[in-house]
């Protein structure tokens, strides 16, 4: 889990340590040749919306034992790696989670508890995307591990018990601010995508505002921004500064994507979110 680089605004940079080369993955499942782009070196044919699906199901499957049901047709395709980097750098054995927006595949919570042994209260409004997450949560048998929760649209008040408290509260959230391309081969609906704001900011705004509350002494929140994401960033650092917020911004990179992880720390008692500061951001 070591250090590589440091990008061009001095972020520190780390690779993802779990890798499948696509060599790999044709030997087991030649399934995926017909999917090919390039046979020398094999590469994936990222255009194509069924190749991504079939990869990335047996990524799930050789590197992370875990069995996952994707929605076909719309939603977002995870790329597992990415998520499991994601964790690797933030979260601790044993702990409990509260994942915002959880998706049809489940994949953050469902790794979470697998590799982890985390107790994960994974949320999500779409009915369609609920019944595939607890589908995926019944196959991997971690149904004492991850609840799925109907958010009915809402963040955390009115959806998670007032007393529960966690560790972490974690998403992969909505960013932009209107959809940008008609392409949909990595999927997304409008609620995966599209954070309101004008810079895409408000849905991660609210996530910090209302998950303060339940989050243990010490906790931490975070989520994972795409490098392009550049405004929206900006204005997410300009909120977290203006609230003298404890934070820090590491990259991963996966192949030549690169996403940046906020962590945002609670260790002390504070009164960021009482009501009169909620009163003066609003």
């Amino acid at each position: 889990m070591g250090q590589e680089k440091f990008d061009d605004i001095g972020i520190p940079l780390f690779y993802v340590e779990r890798r499948y080369p696509t060599s790999r993955a044709i030997e087991l499942h030649p399934d995926l040749i017909p999917f090919l782009k390039t046979r020398d070196p094999p590469r994936i044919n990222k255009e194509s919306r069924e190749a991504l699906l079939l990869y990335n199901y047996y990524v799930a499957q050789d590197l992370f034992n875990l069995t996952i049901e994707f929605e076909r047709d719309v939603a977002i395709v995870p790329t597992p790696v990415m998520r499991y980097a994601f964790l690797q750098h933030l979260i601790h054995p044993n702990c409990s989670i509260i994942e915002i927006g959880t998706g049809a595949s489940a994949i953050i919570a469902l790794i979470a508890a697998k590799c982890f042994n985390a107790q994960v209260y994974a949320t999500e409004m779409d009915p369609t995307y609920i019944e595939y997450a607890k589908r995926n949560v019944n196959a991997n048998k971690l149904e004492n591990k991850i609840h799925v929760i109907n958010s009915h649209g809402k963040f955390l008040d009115g959806v998670i018990p007032e007393n529960l408290k966690v560790d972490f509260i974690l998403s992969n959230p909505p960013y932009y601010d209107k959809i940008l391309s008609p392409k949909v081969l990595w999927g997304g609906k409008k609620h995966e995508l599209v954070g309101e704001g004008s810079q895409g900011e408000n849905f991660i705004i609210s996530m910090i505002e209302e998950g303060w509350k339940y989050l243990k002494t010490p906790g931490c929140i975070a989520f994972i921004i795409p490098k392009t994401r550049v405004a929206t960033m900006n204005v997410i650092e300009e909120f977290l500064n203006e609230q003298d917020m404890e934070y820090d911004i590491i990259g991963i990179l996966a192949g030549n994507r690169t996403r940046y992880v906020f962590r945002i720390y609670k260790k002390y008692f504070d009164s960021y979110f009482s009501e009169f500061d909620s009163n003066k951001i609003s």
